[in-house]
C-alpha cells in the first residue's frame, strides 16, 4: 500500500518561459520543475532551506539521473510526482515520475549529501524516519551512477560564471550545469536530436567569475545515429573538473 502522506505531488503548465526552440519541454525548463518540487515538498516536510539550517545541516546534490520517453509540448499539463527514500548515512536519495495525461512519459533519480551547515561537512541526522518520511513500497528501477568518461573528448566551449547563475548560497545553481552543456552542443543538433536519457555528477562548487572549460565528444558524432554523448566541466583557475556528464539522444 502507498504511503500518501510520503508521496508529493504537482501539476505544472508548459509555458512559454520553459519551452525550447523546437516549442516543447526543455531539458533545462525540466530540471528547474524539479529543483521547484524538491524545494516545495522539503518545506512541507519541515526540513527547507532556511529550517534545515536551524536545525545545523543543508542539502547538497551530487548525482541525477533522467529518462524520458516523451517531451510535453507547449500548453500541456504534466504532473510530477516525488518522495524521498530511506537515508543511509550521510547520503538521501529523492525520485520523481513524471506524466502527461495520466501516463508516464518520465523519471529521474538523484543523490543528495547532507552537509552540516558550519563545518561544510558530511554529516549524520538522527531519526530521519520520522523527519522525512521515507517512500519504502516502491522504487523506480534506476539510480544515478558515477559516470565514467570515454578517453576521446575535447575542449568545445569557455564559460565564465555570472551574477545570474548565483543562487542564494552564492556558488552555481546546478541546472546552470546543464545550461552550460546544452549552450556547448551546436544549434542544429537541437533540431535534429531530442533527449532520452540525461545524467550529471557534481563534484566541486562554482563561484563568481570563475571560468569554466567544456569538454565533450560532440565534435567525433555522425549525424545519423544515436548519440551518447560526454561532457566535463573543468575550472581554469585549479584545473579541477567541477561536473561530468552523460546525455544520450536519438
Amino acid at each position: 500500500m502507498k504511503n500518501l502522506e510520503s508521496i508529493f505531488e504537482e501539476n505544472y503548465k508548459v509555458n512559454s518561459i520553459n519551452i525550447n526552440t523546437n516549442k516543447k519541454l526543455g531539458l533545462f525548463g525540466l530540471l528547474q520543475i524539479l529543483q521547484d518540487i524538491a524545494s516545495e515538498h522539503a518545506l512541507k516536510l519541515g526540513f527547507g532551506y532556511e529550517s534545515s539550517i536551524e536545525k545545523g545541516f543543508f542539502w547538497v546534490l551530487t548525482r541525477q539521473k533522467l529518462q524520458m520517453d516523451t517531451w510535453p509540448c507547449l500548453d500541456d499539463t504534466i504532473t510530477i510526482k516525488t518522495w524521498t527514500k530511506p537515508v543511509i548515512d550521510f547520503y538521501a536519495i529523492r525520485e520523481y515520475e513524471i506524466f502527461l495525461n495520466h501516463n508516464k512519459i518520465g523519471a529521474c533519480s538523484t543523490s543528495w549529501m547532507i552537509l552540516d551547515s558550519k563545518t561544510r561537512r558530511p554529516k549524520k541526522i538522527e531519526n530521519t524516519e520520522s523527519l522525512f518520511k521515507p517512500r519504502k513500497d516502491y522504487s523506480l528501477d534506476f539510480i544515478a551512477e558515477k559516470i565514467i568518461l570515454p578517453k576521446e573528448i575535447g575542449a568545445t566551449k569557455m564559460f565564465e560564471v555570472r551574477i545570474s547563475d548565483l543562487d542564494m548560497n552564492n556558488h552555481v545553481n546546478n541546472v546552470k550545469y546543464t545550461q552550460w552543456v546544452l549552450d556547448s552542443i551546436p544549434f542544429n543538433y537541437h533540431k535534429l536530436f531530442r533527449v532520452k536519457e540525461y545524467e550529471i555528477n557534481f563534484s566541486a562548487e562554482t563561484f563568481l567569475d570563475d571560468k569554466i572549460e567544456i569538454h565533450s565528444n560532440i565534435n567525433n558524432l555522425e549525424s545519423n545515429s544515436n548519440h551518447e554523448l560526454f561532457f566535463k566541466g573543468n575550472r581554469l583557475k585549479d584545473s579541477k573538473v567541477v561536473f561530468t556528464a552523460r546525455m544520450l539522444t536519438k
